[in-house]
């Protein structure tokens, strides 16, 4: 049952109406987003929505056509941000250990953190018929390619296949986040040694340990470099 608007406006910050043409719907977005994390998409109708952004239910309509439309719309803009950090970290890394624990760590803050967000995107995003043509689908294609570049950057010329690390991967993500969300166990999940935990079994599956140079061997253990005790 969806809520009533005058309830859902009351749980999200008092504001006046989202804006004008260009920067509205960026506002609808952040409001429709903010009531469905507080109360699951399911139960939030385009009124609710239209409320709590202080517009009428007819101007929201001038720019989402349907209450799909206004959920997917806010699964394809948290994607769109959420890629976007990742894409940060991926070029910002100093090792493959460190982007492997940083991409690990950043995709399961942003389950945790907002789970209803996962749920759109599973049940709504990609789930939906047209998904394999869709803006969602091209989204993560195009983050695909940036994560794969990230591999070669720091692992060329292996012979694992690319698309079967980026999958199994990001699979082994979403298992433990999503296990961690059903278990209810959010709470209790070490995102920083989980993220260490799977950076290893990752490398260690495909044979990707880093050897450390003869020089950081002989920084790390000077004892079998140094004169011998007189």
């Amino acid at each position: 049952m969806a809520l009533r608007a005058t309830k859902a406006a009351a749980r999200v910050p008092s504001r006046p109406s989202v804006g004008q043409w260009g920067a509205r719907e960026a506002g609808i977005l952040d409001v429709a987003r903010a009531l469905y994390v507080a109360h699951g998409y399911e139960r939030v109708s385009m009124a609710d929505v239209a409320a709590a952004a202080g517009l009428s239910e007819g101007t929201l309509y001038n720019y989402f056509r349907d209450q799909n439309d206004l959920v997917v719309s806010v699964g394809l803009a948290a994607l769109e941000k959420n890629i976007a950090a990742a894409e940060r970290i991926a070029e910002g890394a100093t090792s493959l250990r460190v982007g492997l624990e940083g991409l690990i760590a950043h995709q399961l803050q942003c389950m945790l953190a907002a789970p209803e967000m996962y749920r759109i995107w599973l049940r709504e995003v990609k789930a939906a018929e047209g998904y394999g043509k869709s803006d969602a689908r091209a989204q993560l294609r195009g983050f695909s390619s940036h994560f794969l570049a990230f591999l070669d950057r720091w692992v060329p010329g292996s012979p694992v296949d690319r698309g079967m690390m980026r999958d199994m991967f990001y699979g082994g993500i979403e298992q433990i986040g999503w296990t961690a969300i059903v278990q209810n166990r959010k709470p209790r999940l070490d995102i920083d040694a989980a993220a260490a935990m799977l950076a290893d079994a990752f490398m260690a599956a495909f044979g990707l340990e880093q050897r450390p140079s003869p020089a950081s061997k002989i920084r790390s253990n000077p004892r079998k470099n140094s004169s011998p005790p007189h």
